[in-house]
């Protein structure tokens, strides 16, 4: 992941003749449920990131400042009630933007207004306006390449509250997790080693909505950017925190591989892959 990052730095300043911004700026009306999904999630592994919106919906790519975990994340304009005319890309302070938002909730409507001269964004809903200041994302760090095909051999689908808690349990003993699809078990094996205690859960046939486990195959994961961890670590919450139960979660999985997880949200109009790089066991 981190290679990617130089490539990605370099086409920051590049400019997409997709993107238009017209001259008396751009607004976009959605859901407070949408958008606060969208913060809560990439709050999970950065503090900022380029809200890339308009006409086309709302694409965002952002990978941890360590390199370890990235989140892309799209929303089709069925999602937004109004979009722009234009498509703009506008770095966006995420802690900021999810306090000036927390007022609205569910069904509340959310108005965003770019303003390109100044590099505004003005958020308006219920009976709260705030003029909040947009950040150059050519002074940003450069959105991440997705990586090329993997082929991994271990696919699953479990709802994510499932995996959260599996996940959870490693933490009890460890700060990292060990996931393995084992054939014989026909389950997905979730397992903290400490130096003294191990915890394992079976999350099996009853509770996988669907697998396809032709081999064995494991791979050893840092908890804090599952769950967050108690062990100490990434500041942040984990990519698995956001998620509820009833969250159809679809998981790829090979031998010290990354691990692949998405689900969708906004009734199938919203959608994240969220990856992260394994911990390598030395011997």
């Amino acid at each position: 992941m981190a290679a990617a990052d130089a490539e990605a730095e370099d086409a920051a300043d590049e400019t997409d003749e997709s993107e238009t911004m017209p001259a008396e700026g751009m607004t976009v009306v959605v859901r407070a449920e949408v958008l606060q999904k969208v913060v809560d999630q990439l709050l999970t592994i950065v503090d900022e990131a380029i809200f890339r919106i308009g006409y086309d919906g709302l694409s965002v790519r952002a990978v941890d400042p360590a390199n370890v975990a990235m989140v892309d994340l799209d929303v089709d304009p069925g999602a937004f009630e109004s979009v722009g005319d234009g498509s703009f890309p506008i770095g966006v302070n995420l802690q900021k933007l999810d306090s000036y938002i927390d007022g609205a909730s569910g069904g509340d409507l959310i108005t965003l207004s770019v303003d390109p001269e100044v590099r505004k964004v003005n958020i308006d809903h219920t009976n709260v306006e705030v003029e909040m200041a947009g950040i150059d994302p050519g002074a940003m760090r450069g959105e991440p390449d997705l990586p090329g095909d993997i082929d991994h051999r271990a696919e699953f689908e479990v709802d994510a509250k499932v995996l959260a808690d599996a996940v959870e349990n490693a933490d009890l003993v460890s700060d990292h997790v060990e996931l393995k699809a084992d054939i014989d078990e026909e389950a997905l094996v979730v397992t903290g080693r400490g130096d003294i205690d191990e915890i394992e859960t079976v999350v099996g046939e009853d509770e996988l909505s669907d697998a396809n486990f032709p081999e064995k195959v494991t791979s050893l994961f840092s908890l804090p950017y599952l769950v967050g961890g108690s062990q100490g670590g990434s500041k942040y919450g984990g990519i698995l925190k956001p998620l509820s139960s009833g969250t159809e979660l679809t998981g790829k999985l090979d031998d010290e591989m990354p691990v692949f997880l998405d689900y969708e949200f906004a009734d199938g109009y919203g959608s994240v892959e969220m990856m992260l790089a394994p911990r390598i066991q030395s011997n």
